[in-house]
């Protein structure tokens, strides 16, 4: 499980390889979009999320009933107790991912992106995730 806050995070990432080209794309554009749409006129080094809920990208392995290292606890059984605001499938470049949007406040709302990879032998998330319109093969 992956946190990022700053642009910083995101270009760590990509030092270290562990996620594809593709997908660190996708997760600056909207790093950059929120940055706009919090009207944020400053360096993009300047900006954090911290303060408006910011991104997790899962990795196989993550285990997504007991998430409480980024406030989704076992006792509500992690993202999977959560309740989305809504749910995307974005696919690029042959890959794909989910995007789970919860918003906590009218001010603070976390974004989960979930790489297919991550959940393809789970049936309970593939299910969850269908049900919630990320329309999932």
């Amino acid at each position: 499980m992956r946190t990022i806050k700053t642009i910083q995070d995101i270009r760590i990432l990509r030092e270290t390889r562990v996620f594809s080209n593709s997908m660190l794309d996708y997760l600056e554009e909207e790093f950059l979009g929120l940055k706009e749409a919090f009207d944020f006129d400053g360096l993009d080094e300047a900006f954090t999320l911290e303060m408006y809920g910011y991104m997790v990208v899962l990795e196989k392995g993550d285990n997504l009933r007991d998430m409480s290292v980024v406030g989704l606890d076992r006792e509500t059984a992690g993202l999977l107790g959560s309740f989305p605001e809504f749910v995307d499938k974005v696919e690029r470049q042959g890959e794909s991912w989910y995007k789970v949007v919860c918003v906590l406040t009218n001010e603070y709302a976390m974004a989960y992106y979930v790489p297919k990879g991550a959940v393809v032998d789970d049936k309970e998330v593939l299910n969850w995730l269908n049900w919630l319109g990320g329309k999932v093969e």
